[in-house]
């Protein structure tokens, strides 16, 4: 597994295409969906998914059990 400047939980999947800022973290059983990007310092909580090219700032915490869409 390459390093990386974030925390992923190696229960979280990243599909291709993500983007994924310095220092942030994806806790246990998150999805990125493909084209997403989700910006430095973030903190994705437990069970997050992430739609198909959302686009998240910086400095964003989202709780566990959310889900983001596009449009």
């Amino acid at each position: 597994m390459p390093e990386t400047d974030y925390y992923i939980h190696k229960t979280s999947i990243l599909d291709l295409n993500t983007k994924v800022g310095k220092g942030s973290s994806i806790w246990h059983f998150c999805h990125i969906s493909e084209g997403a990007s989700i910006g430095e310092n973030c903190s994705l909580g437990q069970n997050v998914f992430i739609g198909k090219n959302v686009k998240i700032g910086n400095g964003v915490k989202i709780q566990n059990n959310v889900s983001i869409f596009d449009g």
